[in-house]
Parts: C-alpha cells; sequence; structure tokens
C-alpha cells in the first residue's frame, strides 16, 4: 500500500516528529525503492551477526519477491531473511541512531532479585575485572526497540482520532543489531557518514535535543556522534514522493576523517588502515573474536587487555566519540567490569541467567567464549591461580 497525497505527508510528519519525541539522535525515512536499492548491494549479514528483531515477526510464509536481492548479488541467507520477514508486504523503513551513555549503574541485587535473577558478579578491589564494551553496559538495542514501539502507539493513537487508516502494532517489524546492513541503511538515510574505523558516526537531526521527564536532555548535544547504536522499522506502507524530502543525501565516507587516524594508532591488533576508504579487517578484530568459541591466534590473545565482551578502543580514540551522559533505559544494566575468576568457573545455564535480558543474552554469543575471555583475564591480572580452572587458561 502507497499512502499518497495528504495522508502520506501526515503519516511522514507524525512519524518523524514521533521519533524527535523519542530522543533519538538521528532519524529519517527511506521510502521502499530506496532500501531495497541498498540491499540488494549489501545483501545480509550471516545467522550469527544479529541479534534483536521484534517478537511479533512472521516466522515463514512468503515467497521469494521479485525485488529481493537475486542470488547474483547477494547471498541464501538474504532470501530466507526477504521471506522471513515477508518484505514484499513491507513499505517505507524508519531508520533511527540512539545515542547511549558513556556508563550505567548496574542493576541492584534487589531489583535483580525481584525479576528473578542471580546478582552480577560486579568486581571488587584488588579482584581481576572484565570489561563490557560501553555499547553493551544496558540494552541500547532493545531500548531503541522499544522506542519505536512507542513512535507507533503515539501515531496510531493520533490517526485514529483523525479518522486516518490504522496499522496494526504487529506490522510495524523493528529491528536493532540486526541482520540487516543497518549502517549502510542509515547512511543512505543521509543520517551521517562512515568513519576510518567502519562505524557511522551520525548527525543530529533537526531538533533532536527536545526533552521529557524520564530521560532529559538538559545539556547541549553536540552536531556529531559515533556513539550511537541503530534501529530500523518496517513500516506497513510506502509513501509517495509527494510527501516531499524524507532524508538528507548520503555524505561520503571519511567526510570527517580528513588526515587523523587516531583509531588506527589506536587498535592494538592492526585490525584497521590509512587509505581512500574504511579499511577494516574483521580477522584481526578483538570485537569479532569476543562472542565466537575456540582458540584465539596468538597475537589476538596477546593483545587482549581485559576484554569480556565488546572492545571500545578505536571507538573511544575518536573525536566524534560523544556518548550522552543522561542517556537513560531500565533494560539490561549491567554495567561495565565483572569479577574475571568468578564468571570464569561458571556453567552455561548460570552464565545464561547473570546476562539474561541484558545486550549479552544472545544464542550467538557462546558461554564458553565468555569463559575464555575471562580465563585471559584472570590469568593477566593472578596468573595461575586456584581460583580460574586450570582447564580455561
Amino acid at each position: 500500500m502507497v499512502l499518497e497525497g495528504g495522508v502520506g505527508r501526515w503519516y511522514a510528519e507524525a512519524l518523524l516528529r514521533s521519533a524527535a519525541s523519542q530522543h533519538f539522535f538521528s532519524f529519517a525515512i527511506l521510502r521502499k525503492e530506496e532500501w531495497v536499492r541498498v540491499f540488494r548491494v549489501q545483501g545480509v549479514a550471516e545467522e550469527e551477526g544479529g541479534a534483536h528483531v521484534d517478537e511479533g515477526a512472521p516466522e515463514s510464509g512468503a515467497q521469494k519477491s521479485q525485488n529481493a536481492p537475486d542470488s547474483g548479488s547477494a547471498s541464501q541467507n538474504s532470501e530466507n531473511l526477504w521471506a522471513r520477514y515477508q518484505l514484499d508486504s513491507a513499505g517505507a523503513m524508519l531508520v533511527v541512531a540512539l545515542r547511549y551513555a558513556p556508563d550505567v549503574e548496574p542493576e541492584s541485587d534487589e531489583e535483580r532479585a525481584v525479576r528473578g535473577l542471580p546478582p552480577l558478579p560486579i568486581a571488587k578491589e584488588g579482584r581481576p575485572a572484565a570489561a563490557v564494551g560501553r555499547f553493551a553496559r544496558a540494552n541500547w538495542y532493545r531500548e531503541t526497540i522499544a522506542r519505536l514501539a512507542d513512535c507507533v502507539k503515539s501515531i496510531s493513537d493520533e490517526a485514529r482520532a483523525r479518522g486516518l487508516p490504522v496499522f496494526a502494532p504487529r506490522e510495524w517489524h523493528r529491528f536493532s543489531n540486526s541482520r540487516f546492513p543497518e549502517k549502510a541503511l542509515a547512511v543512505a538515510a543521509g543520517l551521517g557518514t562512515i568513519g576510518r574505523n567502519g562505524l557511522l558516526i551520525a548527525q543530529r537531526t533537526g531538533n533532536a535535543e527536545a526533552s521529557d521527564s524520564g530521560c532529559a536532555e538538559t545539556s547541549s548535544w553536540p552536531l556529531w556522534s559515533s556513539a550511537v547504536v541503530l534501529g530500523l522499522m518496517l513500516l506497513p506502507f510506502d509513501i509517495g514522493k509527494e510527501a516531499g524530502t524524507l532524508h538528507d543525501e548520503p555524505i561520503m565516507p571519511l567526510a570527517l576523517c580528513g588526515t587523523c587516524q587516531r583509531c588506527i594508532d589506536a587498535c592494538p591488533t592492526g585490525a584497521l588502515a590509512l587509505a581512500e576508504l574504511p579499511r577494516y579487517e574483521r580477522a584481526r578484530c578483538i570485537q569479532n573474536y569476543t562472542s565466537g568459541a575456540g582458540p584465539l591466534p596468538e597475537d589476538i590473545e596477546a593483545a587482549w587487555g581485559n576484554q569480556l565482551y565488546g572492545c571500545d578502543i578505536c571507538l573511544e580514540a575518536c573525536p566524534y566519540f560523544k556518548p550522552n551522559s543522561e542517556a537513560c533505559t531500565a533494560l539490561g544494566r549491567i554495567g561495565g567490569a565483572f569479577d574475571a575468576a568468578f564468571i570464569a568457573a561458571m556453567s552455561e545455564a548460570e552464565l545464561r541467567a547473570v546476562f539474561k535480558g541484558s545486550a549479552l543474552d544472545q544464542k550467538w554469543i557462546a558461554p564458553e567464549a565468555l569463559r575464555r575471555n575471562v580465563a585471559i583475564v584472570a590469568s593477566l591480572f593472578i596468573g595461575k591461580s586456584s581460583d580460574v580452572p586450570s582447564r580455561l587458561l
């Protein structure tokens, strides 16, 4: 369905207003033909690459679309995803970037007990501490999806009051940290540019600094920030071209980097390189190894540092890494430092329980990988300690 004329314009404007009211740092709408074009070129990530999708999405049923990426330009993964989420019937896409906090206060033992969860093994002074990347210290992915759901409720209520078409909540499929080409879609939507570390540097949209009593923005927002997570929402309708311009023109990669190479110099494994376009070698990236089981390459293990999950080194070196100290979420607040020796001795079931509801609560993050990671941290701190199972050292 294509919403033409005044109805299309109203929905487009309402979506963007709602995204601003939800404090997304950047946001824009891509018409279907525009995001399909990105899919055809980019394809999708491998199965283990995605984390969060909305729970109401259909599991199967649709046939491969004529618009779907063909076998010459994308893998079978693209075709399967196209069918799973019935992308034939999807319309335009809202693309958003949410700026996360530099750190969060972990959930208290009392709060976790109410939800039937065990205490978090927070590192104490004198114990080996394993770090979680800043982007995963709270579940900013689920927070993004929740705010998109609030957008749907807000504009649906208003549309109903105006006598305009209203669509069921399950028809608005929402994704964050998904297998879709989120960075490419964000660039196509004009949300920002790609930095030398291969990550999006988002540009603030309009009056995105609007605040409310829940998560107020009282300080001045920066114009650019790479401390963002991305979200997508497929709309149950497309919007005609008469709805107007829904996004800015894409910005070329490295448009903000110039001769800066702070991220390259900071990376301990040499995963980045100085080139005309961003050059990122996945096989040399610590982040790439934090979730997968198995032995680490010797040079990667030697540079491991104190990582439990994630790696912020290249991000924190970037002058555009500007988190939002006032951002808040109630979801998955685990904080950033865990007792490495304690986690190394935990079973898979115990690890799943500890990280339930957090950004680490994903089937593709192997418990064996987390135990291996903290064993490295513990061995650096206390050597062959009896606190750490020898099989993990």
